[in-house]
């Protein structure tokens, strides 16, 4: 096919040959009149960054704010609501990552990601007004679609403008987003926990102000809109009368993502993505949680200080993530980092039965190992699939670990009453799934986008 070919359908290697197509368009694309790729890259960046401060908000506050709204704590019963609560973010998250990733196949990866946007940050100022458990678990539900939502698309969108030779470190440089995100929702902990949890659910409404600078930079990348500029011509075309490319564009994206020539990659890709959401949400997302027990405490700046060093941690995947991969290629880093992170999450929690700075390094080292595999997934899920389906495909792969996750959330708020209350014991049971996500990375498809041919 040509250079600039509107289509991408299979031929005699249907991954190679359409994912190939699509580099091609893409890397000659900020030449064009698609958005500006800087101008991604910051409106993504900070995407992220909101990301990780609404989406860490509640981990933040688990123990105050449940305690108030169930009036009680009991570490088991704070963690058995704290775990539904989870739970239903997670589903939302699921939810919301599957719809915008579709709508996103269908009216544009900077429209979707305004909207997304808009929803997560007004839904985390009404989780300020929570006076009940299933409240707040509502409120988080829609946090998380609109999270989940947001997330897909930006990596797309990167993924789509960014020039083919550096993509890689803009991805990881995207992925450090999270843990300043992360280290910003530390700060406000630091100078508002004082007042009172629903102070920092208040100021999660500030990245609906983001919206503004998206609406008015961004424009959508020029393969996107050739492609539903044939679109919408095979729509008006008589059925009879339409090519075989047309038909194939014609296809659900949800069928085409289980298609025999994409169903077993697409599995794999679940699995992985299912073991990394797991282990963040099961067993990270109690961390303030455990440093609240074993302080015996509100202990405020204490959870703070070590998220701060987690968040770190993270920002130091996204910075190195790019050359470690590069240099390992994708299995072997996956592989390693699961390996690693599991070992680090048992050793932290296991070790301390008291509060001391050399968690420090326990926490850093655990939110750098455990972030690696999401660096890695934010840049190779888009090498996998076609422009026509990516965002469907980035929505359902990355996101449907998010229902295991919440089931494994419920799981470990379980367990916490099982091993008597103890958030350490549980934690370090659940964080098994990391050796699962070793066990799975031998069997990562090899990327066809040429970024990384290893």
């Amino acid at each position: 096919m040509a250079k600039g070919s509107v289509l991408e359908l299979p031929t005699a290697a249907p991954e190679e040959n359409t994912v190939m197509q699509t580099i091609e368009i893409q890397e000659d694309q900020h030449k064009g009149d698609g958005p500006k790729p800087w101008h991604v890259l910051l409106a993504t960046w900070l995407g992220g960054v909101f990301d990780g401060f609404d989406s860490s908000i509640f981990a933040m506050v688990l123990f105050p704010a449940v305690s108030e709204l169930i009036g009680s704590k009991d570490t088991a019963s704070v963690g058995q609501f704290g775990s539904y609560i989870i739970a239903l973010f997670l589903v939302g998250w699921a939810i919301g990552a599957a719809f915008f990733g579709w709508l996103a196949d269908r009216i544009g990866r900077a429209k979707t990601l305004t909207l997304t946007i808009l929803v997560y940050a007004l839904c985390t100022g009404l989780c300020a007004t929570a006076h009940t458990w299933w409240e707040m678990g509502l409120y988080r539900f829609l946090v998380g679609a609109g999270i989940g939502g947001e997330m897909g698309i930006g990596a797309v969108l990167l993924t789509e403008c960014w020039p083919k030779k550096s993509r890689l470190h803009a991805v990881g440089f995207m992925a450090t987003s999270l843990g300043f995100g992360y280290l910003l929702t530390a700060s406000l902990n630091l100078m508002l926990g004082g007042f009172g949890w629903r102070w920092l659910f208040v100021a999660g409404i500030a990245p609906a102000f983001l919206t503004l600078y998206i609406r008015s930079k961004l424009k959508e990348p020029e393969n996107f809109t050739r492609m539903q500029s044939a679109r919408e011509e095979a729509k008006n075309t008589n059925h009879e009368h339409r090519t075989e490319e047309q038909h194939e564009l014609m296809k659900s994206s949800f069928a085409t993502l289980i298609s025999p020539e994409n169903i077993r990659k697409t599995c794999i890709v679940a699995m992985l993505t299912s073991c990394a959401i797991i282990a963040w949400w099961a067993v990270l997302s109690w961390i303030p949680s455990w440093i609240n027990q074993i302080t015996g405490d509100l202990a405020v700046e204490q959870r703070s200080h070590v998220m701060f060093f987690k968040d770190i941690g993270m920002i130091l995947s996204g910075i190195l993530g790019g050359f470690i991969i590069t240099k390992l290629g994708y299995r072997k880093c996956m592989g390693w980092t699961f390996t690693l992170a599991f070992f680090a999450t048992v050793a932290m929690f296991m070790s301390f039965k008291a509060f001391t700075p050399l968690i420090f390094p326990f926490i850093l080292a655990v939110g750098f190992f455990a972030h690696v595999p999401f660096v890695l997934l934010w840049g190779y899920i888009p090498e996998l699939y076609e422009t026509r389906i990516r965002g469907t495909a980035f929505g359902i792969t990355y996101n449907v670990g998010r229902l295991v996750a919440a089931a494994a959330a419920v799981l470990s708020g379980e367990l916490i009453k099982v091993f008597g209350g103890s958030y350490a014991t549980a934690a370090s049971t659940v964080a098994c799934v990391f050796l699962l996500g070793t066990i799975v990375s031998f069997f990562m498809p090899k990327p066809c986008g040429k970024m990384i041919d290893r």
